[in-house]
């Protein structure tokens, strides 16, 4: 409310989102802390309107009543923030109580809480995109994940996907022409391109689907519940997504860009690693597959 510091209410998204993801991983390390050990929980842990007076509940509450979290993204990070402290102070009280806590009851309480710092995640993203067409050092550009970072969110996605008994696919989006813009307009034009297909594909994906860079000019695309039907649906749609529309590689020049798109999908004995190389083969696949953008990895064309 209105007593809260001015730093907690104005400051600005990215800085606010980061603080909520440690702000949640404590509170959901405090909750498991609390269940393990049979300790007494804290307000802060169970309380009833323990989403509200959390740090992040303030700055969302004050914020969103100003109009300066209006969109899909921000609704549903407030219900997946809520629904994870309702959850805790439920599943938290259940074991006060000496009655035990179901698996699929726990199971769902922490998909909540991974969904909250997914979309966290893609607000923080989004927000330090650059405008299409903006040219940025290669280090920075469209701000996405280092690979470490993505390969702890794969093995965290494969970990969710194993409990709930869901399939996970992996799409590699690997950009066609590049050499021609490289002679044509140097790194910048590459920059760009990187820049535009960046944005592209966060402004249409799922708030729980994942983006990160992979190599210099390449994305891969985690998407949570998928299985090979849905992959392709969700490939077709990038092609076209990327192919429709061209990227400006200058003040006075543009250009239609497409990508090859290799499709794997995880299973019970292979890990995020062996699932992700299949996804790179197949997008080589696409590349010298006739009139083929989008090729689904198989072992029959390992063969």
């Amino acid at each position: 409310g209105d007593t809260q510091p001015t730093e907690i209410l104005s400051r600005d998204i990215p800085a606010a989102i980061a603080d909520a993801i440690l702000e949640h991983e404590s509170w959901l390390a405090t909750w498991q802390r609390a269940a393990l050990c049979g300790l007494p929980p804290s307000d802060h842990v169970t309380g009833e309107d323990s989403h509200l007076t959390c740090r992040f509940g303030r700055w969302f509450q004050h914020n969103s009543a100003i109009g300066m979290l209006d969109g899909k993204l921000f609704a549903d990070l407030g219900k997946m923030h809520r629904e994870a402290h309702e959850a805790g102070r439920y599943l938290m009280a259940k074991l006060m109580a000496g009655a035990p806590v179901p698996p699929d009851e726990y199971d769902a309480m922490m998909d909540v809480a991974d969904k909250f710092r997914k979309i966290a995640v893609r607000i923080q993203e989004l927000h330090g995109l650059p405008e299409e067409g903006a040219v940025v050092p290669d280090d920075d550009l469209a701000e996405l994940q280092s690979r470490l970072t993505m390969l702890s969110e794969l093995e965290r996605e494969w970990e969710r996907a194993a409990r709930t008994e869901t399939p996970v696919s992996l799409i590699v989006v690997r950009p066609d022409g590049l050499g021609a813009i490289r002679e044509g307009f140097g790194q910048i034009g590459i920059d760009r391109v990187v820049a535009s297909l960046a944005a592209r594909l966060f402004s249409h994906l799922r708030p729980y689907d994942s983006v990160f860079r992979y190599g210099r000019t390449e994305f891969l695309i985690c998407v949570p519940g998928a299985d090979l039907e849905r992959a392709e649906l969700v490939s077709t749609r990038l092609d076209q997504l990327l192919s429709d529309d061209p990227v400006a590689l200058s003040d006075d020049a543009e250009s239609t860009v497409t990508a090859r798109l290799g499709i794997s999908l995880s299973d019970s004995k292979s890990s995020v690693q062996e699932v992700l190389d299949r996804a790179s083969r197949a997008a080589n696949m696409a590349g010298s597959a006739a009139g083929e953008r989008i090729v689904v990895w198989s072992a029959e064309l390992e063969n």
